[in-house]
C-alpha cells in the first residue's frame, strides 16, 4: 500500500486568467452534455471539485525488463507536473475500456456519446472533444514516494474518456531545486548480462515540447472512461518504464565507484529517453468517486517530498 503525500492540501486556485478562459470552455462542455443536469447552472451543467493525485506504476517502482533487455531499477524518479486536461474525446489509442462499477450509462452518457461520434484516434488525429476539467498547479514529485497529492481540479459534469499531461516549465515545488530546471530526472541501474551502468537521465522542456502543438504537453492520454458526477479523486498513473524502454544502455559510459553516469543530450541512448517521455502510453489517467467522508488520509508533510 503506498502512503498519500500532500504536495499542497491548501487546494490552491488557479489565477483568475487561467480560470477564466478554461471556464469558458467547461461551461461549453456542460451545454452540450446536459440538458437540467445541474445545481443551478445556466448552461444545465453541474460543476465539481475533484481530488487529484499522481503516482508512478507498480512495474516502474520494482526493478522491469526493456524491450531491449536491460533489467532497470530506479532510485529516483523527479517529474515536474504542469497542467492536466480531461476531455470527452477518445484517446489515441481508441481503446474504449470495459464499463466499471459505476453501473449502466446514464441517458446524458449516451446523448453525449450520440452528439460527439467516438474518433479511432491515431497520431495527428486525435479529436479531444468537450472539455471536462483542469488542474492547473503546477508543482513537482518524486514518483517513487509513493502516491502525491496534488491541488484540486475544476471540473463538468459528463463523460471523459482522454487527458493532456504538460510538463511544468520551468520546475517548481519542493523539488524544482533538484531538477535543476529539468523537466525530468531520473537515475537508477541497468543491468544486461555482464554489463551494468549506473545512469541518470534528464531532459530540458525543450526535449518534450510536442511537434503538433509547439507545447511541452502529451495530448491524448487515456483516461479510463467514466461518467463525472459527484465527489472523488482523479489519479494519473506515470510509467517510467515506459520512458526507459527504448534505451541501449550499452551507449552510456560507465561510471566510477557506482557513481551514475548523464545520459548525453544528443545521443541516441537520450533520443530514446525523449521519445519515451512523450508517449501517451506513459500517462493513464482514472476516476474513483469519494464521499466527503473519505477526504482525510494518511499523510505527510510537503517537507517530507523534498
Amino acid at each position: 500500500m503506498t502512503s498519500i503525500t500532500v504536495q499542497d492540501r491548501s487546494r490552491r486556485r488557479a489565477p483568475p486568467g487561467a480560470a477564466g478562459r478554461f471556464a469558458a470552455a467547461l461551461a461549453a462542455g456542460a451545454l452540450a452534455v446536459g440538458c437540467g443536469a445541474g445545481d443551478g447552472d445556466a448552461t444545465g451543467g453541474k460543476r465539481l471539485t475533484l481530488g487529484t493525485q499522481v503516482a508512478a506504476d507498480a512495474a516502474s517502482v520494482e526493478p522491469f525488463t526493456t524491450a531491449l533487455g536491460w533489467t532497470v531499477a530506479l532510485s529516483s524518479a523527479h517529474l515536474s507536473v504542469g497542467a492536466l486536461h480531461y476531455f470527452e474525446g477518445a484517446p489515441l489509442t481508441a481503446q474504449r475500456a470495459a464499463p466499471g462499477r459505476r453501473g449502466a450509462p446514464s441517458l446524458l452518457d449516451r446523448l453525449a456519446r450520440w452528439a460527439v461520434p467516438e474518433a479511432h484516434a491515431h497520431p495527428g488525429h486525435y479529436q479531444a472533444g468537450e472539455a471536462r476539467g483542469q488542474m492547473t498547479e503546477p508543482t513537482s514529485v518524486d514518483l517513487l514516494r509513493g502516491a502525491t497529492a496534488l491541488a484540486d481540479a475544476d471540473a463538468v459534469s459528463g463523460v471523459a474518456r482522454s487527458a493532456r499531461f504538460t510538463f511544468g516549465a520551468p520546475p517548481s515545488g519542493p523539488l524544482a531545486a533538484a531538477l535543476d530546471g529539468h523537466v525530468v530526472a531520473v537515475e537508477g541501474r541497468a543491468d544486461k548480462g555482464d554489463l551494468a551502468r549506473a545512469f541518470r537521465a534528464r531532459a530540458l522542456v525543450a526535449d518534450v515540447v510536442a511537434a503538433a502543438t509547439g507545447e511541452p504537453s502529451v495530448e491524448g492520454c487515456a483516461f479510463e472512461e467514466t461518467f463525472l458526477d459527484g465527489p472523488g479523486v482523479v489519479t494519473l498513473v506515470v510509467k517510467p518504464s515506459v520512458w526507459l524502454d527504448q534505451i541501449d544502455f550499452e551507449e552510456v559510459a560507465a561510471g566510477e565507484d557506482g557513481a551514475p553516469v548523464d545520459i548525453e543530450p544528443g545521443s541516441q541512448a537520450h533520443r530514446g529517453f525523449t521519445r519515451g517521455l512523450k508517449k501517451g502510453t506513459a500517462y493513464a489517467f482514472s476516476f474513483a468517486p469519494r464521499s466527503p467522508e473519505q477526504e482525510d488520509g494518511s499523510e505527510t508533510s510537503e517537507d517530507e517530498q523534498r
